[in-house]
């Protein structure tokens, strides 16, 4: 939920999802564990990047559950489980076939993944953001969803939360996972937010996301595992960040001590000064003379 109080470590009945997830994951005890241990939490910051912090590095399966609603205030409980860890920044799908989408209420519903097909298939998860990928290659430019998603394609997943954790899309068909509707009940009104055409196969839900968690899931040593990669993963990452400040520091006492910046800082002040008095030189030639 957008307010109330963080903890890292809960058990699935402490959480406000409690009563249908708690009977949803009883049918089984060795995927989901008996405890569970929150990543992530909306009460933690509503951002994407304290999203990305919490889930990133952990090696290990996840449950990700998200409360959302209608234009139509209907509410809906839905979400996704994977095995695969969360990669940063992917331009394409990643994952493994151990996954599915789900869906607690207003129905239950299951849908399990659908095994690759050549290039067909195979689109479990997906992750990106505007941080340093925009400038990977300027003048290619592709429309890629900005947020996490599964299924479906890199412009429009299946399942998709937008990079704002506002808006939350479902469909009801892709060629990752098992045809089903996601989201509420589809509408006949041609300006429903579920609306299908007559005859059409395909029905989508736009959903306003009330609250957000993630889980680490699995037995006790399977989540040990997935927090000493995180804690590594981290390690290596602030090293990374230590490594690059002390750089640039080093270039800048180096250029102080070579004259660098006093020279340019001295040859900008002649360029302005050649200016004011009209004798600003370029190639060897006088200009405004």
């Amino acid at each position: 939920k957008r307010s109330g109080s963080a903890n890292n470590s809960t058990d699935a009945i402490t959480t406000l999802l409690s009563l249908p997830i708690f009977a949803f994951t009883s049918i089984s005890t060795t995927k989901f564990g008996e405890k569970w241990h929150r990543l992530y939490a909306g009460a933690d910051g509503w951002t994407f990047q304290k999203l990305e912090h919490a889930i990133m590095g952990y090696d290990g399966p996840t449950l990700l559950v998200m409360k959302a609603s209608s234009k139509q205030h209907e509410s809906v409980t839905l979400g996704a489980y994977t095995a695969a860890k969360w990669e940063r920044n992917k331009r394409d799908f990643f994952g493994v076939p151990d996954c599915f989408l789900f869906q607690l209420v207003p129905t239950l519903r299951v849908l399990k993944s659908l095994p690759k097909m050549g290039t067909r298939g195979g689109h479990y998860m997906y992750f990106h953001s505007n941080t340093n990928t925009h400038n990977l290659n300027p003048s290619k430019k592709v429309e890629l969803a900005e947020g996490l998603g599964f299924g479906g394609t890199v412009r429009t997943p299946r399942l998709f939360i937008d990079c704002h954790l506002e808006e939350c899309r479902a469909s009801s068909n892709d060629t990752s996972f098992e045809e089903g509707h996601l989201g509420v009940t589809p509408s006949n009104d041609p300006f429903s937010s579920t609306f299908s055409p007559s005859g059409g196969s395909s029905t989508s839900s736009s959903l306003h996301i009330d609250s957000l968690e993630v889980f680490a899931v699995g037995d006790s040593e399977t989540i040990l595992k997935g927090f000493q990669a995180q804690s590594h993963y981290r390690d290596i990452a602030d090293s990374t960040l230590r490594n690059a400040r002390t750089v640039d520091k080093a270039a800048f006492l180096g250029d102080m001590r070579n004259g660098v910046i006093e020279t340019k800082a001295f040859a900008h002040r002649g360029q302005v000064d050649g200016r004011a008095h009209g004798c600003l030189k370029d190639d060897g030639k006088a200009n405004g003379m």
